[in-house]
């Protein structure tokens, strides 16, 4: 045997050997989905046996490949972007299964946005040291303004996590700012919006800024530098050029400022489109004959990259509900059954201010919203500087608004079917039901965890044992919700026009 068979050999070997010894991993590395844990079926609930989590797999997956698609035609502001023609794909792929479904009385609202802000062309080098780097996470922050056509050559100051201790005594005008952003574990929030990071350099004369996302792993983010929460696209505080960074890139461009002279060329180019449209997508399964009463079921179809958690996990709920009762008889179908692919959920849901404005009839005769967001995520532990993943689901944050008779058929579902929640309910709704959680019964699950957003938002992130035991639920809080009158699902007046399951 040659040297080169020999050193063949071994590395089938050693590969062989690494698979025997990663039993739950992919040769990508990522979890099976077949290794996560399913929860067991009840006896009693065998009704929901064909809602199955391979089948809702393979649905995120297909809605998945049109943000593919979106990226291999070279946008490199990719995915089903809110307003663009992959966000009207995504509609095109809900309609044709709701009509497969036989769903009737297909609807196409369609909403005006305000200019959206479209990154064109950007880059970043940092020298210094005698090296070069260039960093494969480099995006500007959403909103970012744009520096002249030949770029900017700034002095990078490292300001650690850019607390007011940090910038005391730092002459930071007319220079490039590097502020650490450490995440929240298991959720998208961030220490640099927490602290006022970013306003108190624009303040103090920063004339860009650069962020680092995270302390682990090196995601790519679509993030906005707006306090607070995360900025619209067409509204953000950053007047000024502003990127962000991985964690791993981050940290060499960290290094690189701290060891002598080193200056920071940056260049990014972006627009705002005006006139772009975007619209949902409603479909219908008719209660029994006389029904005038509803059930909302949504789920808001665009994301950025691949967005398999954000949001094709909730498209795929909408979608196997749709099925579920699609098999329904009329007759027994107590209420009409409404399901909805949203769009500019990222760009500020128009469809729920068309929700709450031009249909409030629809809402006054609407006896539950569900609202589908970000509902299976693999589990994650904070390794040293990895993010690695477990054979389990997040458990979900979780709202109800509504009667006690609702919270608790709603809880026992979850129950039913392993669906883990946090334990204190959310104070209000998130997501695309928030600005109207309260105007009917609603249920919602959500988790977003800190991927949400990045190019790690990726589909072996969502395990369909979650998908599954999320849209069974669901389908049992319909059924229970549908032995109820409407009034016996409202909230229950407390003093001081408060209402139980709305605090």
């Amino acid at each position: 045997m040659t040297k080169t068979h020999l050193a063949v050999a071994l590395a089938v070997a050693s590969s062989v050997v690494a698979q025997q010894r990663q039993p739950l991993l992919d040769a990508a590395g990522h979890i099976k989905d077949e290794a996560y844990i399913p929860a067991p079926l009840p006896a009693s609930e065998r009704a929901y046996a064909g809602i199955d989590g391979t089948k809702m797999k393979a649905l995120v997956e297909e809605i998945v490949d049109i943000s593919l698609k979106s990226r291999d035609e070279g946008n490199r502001y990719w995915g089903r972007i809110a307003g663009t023609k992959y966000e009207t794909m995504t509609g095109d792929l809900m309609e044709a299964k709701f009509r497969k479904l036989g769903l009737q009385d297909i609807q196409r609202p369609e909403f005006n946005l305000p200019p959206q802000w479209f990154p064109k062309e950007w880059d970043l080098t940092a020298t210094g040291s005698g090296k070069t780097l260039r960093f494969s996470s480099l995006l500007p922050a959403i909103g970012s303004v744009s520096t002249p056509p030949g770029g900017i050559e700034l002095e990078p100051v490292w300001l650690g996590l850019g607390t007011a201790g940090d910038f005391a005594g730092r002459d930071i005008r007319g220079k490039a700012v590097i502020i650490h952003a450490m995440l929240f574990p298991g959720e998208m929030g961030q220490s640099a919006n927490l602290e006022g990071a970013f306003a108190r350099a624009i303040r103090e004369g920063a004339a860009a800024i650069i962020g680092i996302w995270g302390y682990y792993d090196n995601m790519a983010v679509w993030q906005g530098f707006r306090e607070g929460g995360i900025a619209q696209q067409a509204a953000s505080t950053a007047a000024i050029p502003a990127f962000w960074l991985g964690y791993e890139d981050g940290k060499k461009l960290r290094d690189l400022a701290a060891q002598g002279p080193a200056k920071i060329k940056m260049r990014v180019q972006a627009e705002m489109v005006p006139g772009l449209r975007t619209a949902s997508v409603y479909g219908t399964l008719p209660g029994r004959t006389g029904a005038d009463e509803n059930i909302l079921v949504m789920a808001h179809m665009d994301g950025y990259f691949e967005a398999a958690l954000d949001n094709a996990s909730g498209l795929a709920a909408v979608l196997a509900l749709a099925e579920h009762f699609a098999q329904v008889p009329r007759e027994q179908r107590r209420r009409n059954l409404i399901f909805i692919g949203t769009a500019g959920h990222h760009v500020g849901s128009p469809n729920a201010r068309y929700l709450r404005d031009q249909r409030a009839e629809l809402l006054a005769k609407t006896a539950l919203m569900i609202n589908c967001e970000h509902i299976s995520a693999s589990q994650t532990l904070n390794w040293q500087t990895t993010l690695r993943r477990s054979t389990a689901v997040w458990p979900r944050r979780w709202w109800v608004n509504g009667s006690p008779r609702l919270m608790d058929l709603t809880l026992d579902a979850y129950r039913s079917f392993g669906v883990g929640v946090i334990g204190d309910m959310d104070p209000s709704a998130t997501g695309e039901m928030g600005a109207i959680a309260r105007l009917a019964p609603s249920v919602q699950i959500i988790r977003s965890p800190e991927n949400k957003h990045t190019d790690a938002d990726i589909r072996p992130f969502v395990p369909g044992a979650g998908l599954e035991a999320v849209a069974r639920a669901y389908a049992k809080i319909i059924d229970e919700v549908n032995k109820l009158d409407r009034k016996d699902l409202l909230p229950v007046p407390l003093g001081g026009g408060i209402s139980a399951g709305a605090h």
